[in-house]
């Protein structure tokens, strides 16, 4: 049977392979369990003390070298599209079995020639295999709930000693690799990272993607107020359990209020911008803390007045919210053409608003354009400051920059969702942080 070993500092045993089944224990970082039984991304474990449940298997890391009577502690990655598994350490011995390309095998012995491996698969067969056609790699990174996990997405990707093609490979990796994030080129063209060997090197962002299917802090499963979606895979139901109807769909940081918790802890009941209000299970909401909630002293002047029109939103329809047309009606574009809907673009124009309403120089744009060229060019990050983003679609977007949360930035802005909401971001898309 493989093993696994926790990597998240509390991991819930439950009775059952789902969130809507009763938490029977707790395993802890670096616990090493006895995997069985796989329901979906649920395992079923075997503690040491011999008790039994079902864990999550996003913190459960496999374990290629299991416990082995003979010395070696190392692990293959199968480099041929397939090979021989022989009872012995020689072309001359049966063959008894065969692996697949980029199957990861543990090591037990070497051959005293040093041109076979004795390995053991995760199915518990055993066997000797040819060095010539795997790669040894180095033992899983040490986890720290502070890392941020980058997936390969290429077959293989170089690792190179600087940020661009023109510096020496220094390593490589391949495709569903995690490897730790540390910082990334301004324009996040190249992304420095740590990989299992404990080297550090560059690897092109284009072939990376960040690891965005979270569990939440357990600090922060009895917390209410802003959170946002640590996943794409769950709806808001009805009532606090996977049994009731589906509400909304929720994606991956999608900002909600929470205003109640479920009396068995498990689910919080939340509203998200559009109104639509239901139960997610608390695992999967990550508090965004005080940096979301309007201070009594902010610098800008300009953001209080953001904050108090928090939850305006567009009337779906015909119909038409008048304090979004009162923002639209603050730039140009209404003097260019007087009857706009809500459903304009509107978050430039909510910037504008705001800024006028303080009695600044505005840019008299609803364009995102204009703004990255308003006031001062922030030399870091501001509470307050204008943010200004561009995606790959060349989308654009303005917003009140808060703070943020590992890679991401938290805005308070219009147009996020159809409201004036709280919204989440990476950095990779930011284009200009200005102030006055």
């Amino acid at each position: 049977m493989p093993n696994y070993r926790v990597t998240a500092n509390a991991l819930r045993l439950r009775s059952g392979p789902g969130l809507n089944h009763d938490i029977i224990g707790m395993l802890h970082r670096n616990n090493l369990v006895e995997g069985g039984e796989i329901v979906n991304d649920w395992v079923h474990v075997t503690t040491e003390e011999n008790k039994k449940g079902w864990s999550h298997r996003a913190f459960l890391d496999l374990q290629d070298e299991l416990p082995a009577p003979t010395e070696g502690k190392e692990s293959y990655r199968v480099d041929a599209n397939s090979l021989n598994l022989r009872q012995g350490p020689g072309t001359n011995y049966a063959v008894i079995g065969s692996l697949k390309k980029s199957e990861l095998v543990g090591g037990l012995a070497v051959s005293s020639s040093g041109g076979w491996a004795q390995i053991r698969k995760a199915d518990g067969t055993t066997g000797w295999a040819s060095l010539k056609y795997m790669t040894k790699i180095a033992a899983p990174l040490p986890a720290s709930p502070d890392d941020i996990y980058m997936i390969v997405k290429a077959d293989t990707l170089n690792v190179r000693s600087g940020p661009g093609t023109g510096y020496s490979i220094i390593d490589k990796v391949h495709r569903g690799d995690r490897i730790i994030y540390l910082s990334a080129t301004p324009d996040w063209g190249w992304v420095n990272v740590k990989i299992k060997s404990n080297k550090t090197g560059w690897c092109s962002s284009k072939y990376l993607m960040e690891q965005n299917d979270f569990f939440a802090s357990p600090d922060d499963n009895t917390k209410t107020g802003f959170h946002r979606a640590l996943t794409d895979s769950l709806f808001m139901r009805e009532g606090p359990g996977d049994n009731h109807s589906k509400v909304a769909d929720l994606v991956f940081n999608r900002v909600v209020l929470v205003d109640e918790i479920s009396a068995d802890g498990k689910w919080k009941h939340c509203t998200n911008a559009w109104g639509e209000s239901g139960w997610y299970p608390v695992e999967r909401l990550g508090a965004l803390g005080d940096v979301a909630i309007q201070k009594n002293n902010e610098e800008y002047p300009w953001l209080p007045i953001a904050f108090a029109e928090f939850g305006n939103r567009e009337v779906p329809g015909a119909q038409h919210n008048p304090r979004i047309l009162e923002y639209l009606n603050s730039t140009d574009l209404a003097q260019k053409y007087p009857y706009l809907p809500d459903e304009t673009e509107w978050c430039a124009a909510f910037v504008n608003w705001c800024i006028e309403n303080v009695g600044l120089p505005s840019m008299n744009s609803a364009l995102v354009n204009t703004w990255t060229k308003w006031g001062n060019a922030a030399s870091e990050p501001k509470r307050g400051s204008v943010i200004t983003f561009r995606w790959d679609d060349g989308w654009a977007h303005v917003s009140f920059y808060l703070g943020e949360i590992g890679n991401y930035v938290i805005c308070l802005g219009g147009n996020q969702s159809d409201a004036v909401w709280i919204s989440v971001y990476h950095k990779k898309y930011v284009t200009s942080y200005r102030v006055m």
